[in-house]
């Protein structure tokens, strides 16, 4: 997902040589191992499961961490019942992603998604789950690690081996510096961003119109004959479950049996 990382302009200029494990500033995405951070002052920017995961592990790795939410509150999943009475079952049905009639209708029939308007599955895509964090997690963060909500990055420069930001909140405008910002800002689905494919494939595959994923069909090929894409950059296409595990068992099925026609009998 390196490629489809998506860092606010604010804060790629602590990095101009470009954002890294190394560098001022990363994605993380850029991270496989927090540890190097121990002891260092680490700012981390997002509300959601990356950022919050990543928190606490900067935490448990001893780094000085705090994160930078700009929604008033962290929203945290639910505990999940297996017992709900009936009443809630039907109120709020379970799905994969969460309870509610939207996420449950939505992870039950992917190809029902498909046939939508684009308009209609993009503004789905875009609204069915906001940033949150998982209930698991939740005891390794909240009171343990300090989290600032109500707050923006209005402005970040360098200043040598520091990251220092300008952050806007209820009480004004105030400076933080920092050792590292690990930006936790999510992904642009741009089927352009893949390095891997060739330009002419890049050029050969139609767009969801209104964002730049991939048109699919309903066993996720593209306009090019043969190639497939799954995981986020269908989720504009079949919804939000794309974007998770849970979308694993419904694209597989689909594309293996679809891909055995361009195999070639001895």
């Amino acid at each position: 997902m390196n490629g489809l990382a998506y860092i606010p302009w604010e804060l790629l200029r602590l990095a101009p040589e470009g954002a890294g494990a190394g560098a001022l500033v990363a994605h993380t995405s850029h991270h496989s191992d927090l540890s190097r951070y121990a002891g260092q002052r680490i700012a981390v920017i997002g509300g959601g499961q990356s950022a919050l995961e990543s928190a606490a592990l900067l935490h448990e790795a001893e780094a000085h961490v705090q994160v930078l939410v700009r929604e008033r509150s962290v929203r945290w999943g639910s505990v999940p019942q297996p017992n709900r009475p009936w009443t809630q079952r039907l109120a709020q049905p379970a799905s994969p992603l969460g309870t509610g009639w939207t996420l449950a209708a939505v992870c039950r029939e992917p190809g029902g998604v498909r046939r939508l308007p684009a308009a209609a599955r993009l503004l789905l895509f875009r609204r069915a789950l906001g940033p949150s964090g998982g209930w698991w997690l939740r005891d390794r963060v909240e009171g343990v690690v300090p989290v600032r909500t109500s707050c923006r990055v209005t402005r970040a420069e360098a200043s040598g081996s520091t990251a220092r930001r300008e952050l806007t909140g209820p009480g004004g405008s105030e400076g933080l510096a920092v050792d590292h910002v690990l930006a936790a800002t999510g992904y642009r689905l741009d089927i352009d961003a893949l390095a891997f494919l060739a330009p002419a494939l890049q050029r050969g595959v139609a767009r969801v119109p209104g964002c730049k994923a991939p048109q699919l069909t309903s066993t996720f090929e593209t306009s090019v004959p043969g190639l497939y894409v799954t995981g986020a950059l269908a989720a504009p296409m079949f919804g939000p479950m794309m974007r998770f595990v849970a979308g694993t068992e419904y694209t597989a099925a689909r594309v293996a049996r679809d891909a055995a026609r361009w195999v070639v009998a001895p």
